[in-house]
């Protein structure tokens, strides 16, 4: 049992772990205009934790589909899996998003930051999200 248990953590954290091409260039957010969540934020999900074992394919970890047409649905006033009294994004507060939680490892996030078994989002990227859930997490 113990043996199969790390089989399966081990076949989890490659499927998590595979690198991906961040050549897709993301617009950086300005800091004043609104961030664009198909063109800013779509992308860094894409590249970073949308892939097959971890938030996409049909079996999505936590119910969190973060590949392209679902993201949005999937995130924006949901409660999350791991912390029900929390949404995954609640539009205008970042700091009370359980998704911006886990990507910067804030206190309280149950289990790891994501994204699992990679490294953390570059900060460039997560001032994107942060700003996108600020600015009222449209589905711009």
């Amino acid at each position: 049992m113990k043996i199969g248990a790390v089989v399966l953590m081990a076949f989890l954290f490659a499927a998590c772990s595979k690198s991906s091409s961040n050549s897709n260039p993301v617009t950086p957010p300005s800091g004043n205009s609104n961030v664009s969540f198909s063109s800013q934020v779509q992308p860094i999900f894409t590249a970073n934790c949308a892939l097959s074992g971890c938030h996409a394919g049909p079996s999505p970890q936590q119910g969190q589909d973060l590949s392209s047409g679902h993201a949005y649905g999937s995130i924006v006033n949901v409660a999350s899996v791991e912390r029900p009294n929390l949404v995954r994004v609640k539009p205008s507060y970042s700091d009370s998003s359980y998704l911006y939680m886990k990507i910067t490892g804030a206190a309280g996030i149950a289990g790891v930051r994501m994204p699992n078994g990679r490294p953390p989002l570059s900060s460039s990227d997560i001032q994107t999200i942060k700003e996108w859930i600020d600015q009222g997490a449209q589905n711009n």
